[in-house]
């Protein structure tokens, strides 16, 4: 992979805010870097909480990457995320949804391709399935380890969070109470969560059968041994034009680790051979 060059991309990524006030979206579009533009452009469907600050190295460098072979990105924060107007707990899953296919039209706008491919990475992945149920403009998706069970990854931040107390050498009285024993919020990693999202995520369910059949699909996971795998691998197995690929990367969506660029090339690849 070329070495990235901050002078190329400086002018190359406009940063913007899009959507109607008070719930503006910002976003950055990553302009495409060859002469011969792509007939599909990207959109990025990002995490929440932690793992949106831990994977945003790695979702800025995919942009950068897939804008040199020539497509237009598009990066953006969900209501009440990252630099989008509005605080965390008045987001949720019905307006993350509706927040993706703002971004979607806003691509279209910007860049005049109306074909586009959403790639998602875990609570994201699961927005994209989402909103793309509605939205035939939507041709290609890559979901990276999409969060099948709601409860489960409840649980898997409820962990994280204990842990992090733990590293604190907290008193024990002082720790937090587990997520299901809160009745109106729960604060994860800095992010508080209200009982209506926290009730949301727990009913997440994939349903690939009110997809598009012609929609090109790509899964990917990082463990074998994972049930989120088998359940990723089946999902792509039910879909005609999907596929699976396990990728032993590094696990850049836990924590700030290095970018993996493994991935980040596979993907791109992909995208370039679909599209």
């Amino acid at each position: 992979m070329e070495k990235f060059d901050k002078a190329v991309f400086r002018e190359k990524v406009v940063p913007f805010y899009f959507g109607v006030s008070p719930k503006r979206l910002y976003g950055c579009h990553h302009m495409p870097q060859e002469t011969n533009t792509r007939a599909c452009s990207v959109v990025l469907c990002s995490p929440i909480g932690q793992e949106y600050t831990w994977s945003h190295r790695t979702a800025y460098q995919l942009a950068v990457q897939l804008s040199r072979t020539g497509f237009h990105v598009l990066r953006f924060d969900y209501f009440g995320c990252g630099d989008s107007e509005g605080a965390f707990e008045q987001g949720g899953w019905v307006q993350w949804t509706k927040d993706i296919h703002t971004a979607i039209k806003e691509m279209q706008r910007r860049s005049g391709v109306t074909s586009i491919c959403l790639i998602g990475l875990r609570i994201g992945a699961t927005l994209a399935v989402e909103a793309a149920i509605n939205c035939h403009d939507v041709i290609s998706m890559i979901l990276l380890q999409p969060v099948f069970d709601g409860r489960l990854y409840l649980k898997e931040m409820d962990k994280k969070q204990r842990a992090f107390y733990t590293s604190l050498h907290l008193p024990r009285n002082r720790k937090e109470q587990p997520i299901n024993q809160s009745l109106t919020s729960k604060e994860i990693l800095g992010f508080r969560m209200n009982f209506k999202l926290i009730k949301e995520l727990e009913r997440i369910k994939i349903d690939h059968t009110k997809l598009p059949s012609e929609v090109k699909l790509l899964g990917v996971f990082n463990k074998e041994e994972s049930n989120s795998a088998d359940r990723l691998s089946s999902f792509t197995k039910e879909l005609s034009n999907a596929q699976f690929n396990i990728i032993k990367d590094h696990v850049w969506w836990e924590q700030d680790r290095l970018i993996p660029f493994e991935t980040i090339r596979y993907l791109v690849n992909w995208v370039e051979r679909v599209h």
